[in-house]
């Protein structure tokens, strides 16, 4: 493969200034380059896209519109056959866009996700999917079960991008507005997937509320796939298990906090939703706390 790569990295960045030099290094320390880095300024205040230029990206600025916007204006200012997304504060290990853009090739594949090291407070606590066993093919009703893909870990041809209409921007799907987009492409061809973590993926410390709106967010997206799969009933059923999955996700870290009751509502609407044995488990850990 030649030195460049026919790629350009897409960096959404909000008050990015602490990390960025870091995410834009592993950029410049890979073994193929990519043709262009675009960061797409969304209305920082602080140094952001000062760094950006420092280090080559061509930076792009708008008024504050979130992460999926940001994405979007990137898609539309690349080029180059292939896109790849990395959000400010994550990087990757060094042949990352090689493994990634050579996969795409041998298999004239749309899109590969990774996996990825966890990073909490600068210490990598291990792999996103270490403990699943993940398919060498997501398909859409494998992403419905459950979502393994992290973001950052994502390349893909920007014409099947593109054509699955790009990341919606609606402010009620921050934070989910990828899962939203995977599900769409993968309803036209599932994704590759490759098990090694090539990606370094940062968490950072969440709260109720973020979870809540993680929650209305699939919420949401699983509206959209029930309008689309009226009357099939398999796939009813999945939207179902996804949106009670969710919600006892959440009643778990009310229960943590001590709000019972919220809890309980939670994991009643869960049960009401689909039955399951983690429903159950929720359930006992109520009455026992």
């Amino acid at each position: 493969m030649n030195r460049n790569a026919p790629v350009t990295v897409i960096v959404p960045a909000y008050n990015a200034a602490p990390f960025l030099q870091v995410t834009l290094q592993s950029l410049q320390q890979q073994t193929v380059q990519p043709t262009q880095v675009i960061l797409v300024d969304d209305g920082s205040t602080d140094d952001t896209a000062a760094i950006a230029e420092r280090h080559g990206a061509t930076v792009i600025r708008q008024k504050q519109r979130g992460p999926g916007a940001a994405r979007n204006r990137g898609l539309a200012e690349a080029t180059t056959e292939f896109v790849a997304f990395l959000d400010a504060d994550d990087w990757y290990v060094p042949d990352k866009l090689e493994r990634c853009v050579t996969t795409l090739t041998d298999l004239n594949a749309a899109s590969v996700a990774t996996d990825a090291w966890i990073v909490r407070d600068d210490r990598v606590e291990g792999r996103k999917n270490q403990q699943r066993v993940v398919p060498t093919a997501l398909t859409l009703e494998l992403l419905l079960r459950d979502n393994p893909i992290v973001c950052s870990t994502v390349v893909a041809r920007r014409a099947a991008v593109l054509e699955a209409g790009g990341f919606d921007e609606d402010p009620a799907l921050v934070a989910t507005e990828d899962f939203d987009l995977w599900l769409r492409m993968a309803k036209r061809e599932p994704f590759a997937y490759l098990p090694q973590p090539l990606t370094f993926y940062r968490v950072h410390a969440g709260s109720l509320s973020a979870n809540s709106r993680f929650l209305r967010g699939i919420d949401r997206i699983m509206e959209k796939v029930a309008q689309e799969h009226t009357g099939e009933v398999h796939f009813l059923n999945l939207v179902k298990a996804r949106r009670a999955d969710v919600r006892l996700d959440l009643a778990w870290d009310l229960l943590g906090a001590g709000r019972k009751q919220e809890a309980r509502q939670l994991i009643a609407e869960a049960t009401g939703m689909a039955r399951s044995w983690k429903a159950l488990r929720m359930r006992l850990r109520c009455l026992l706390h």
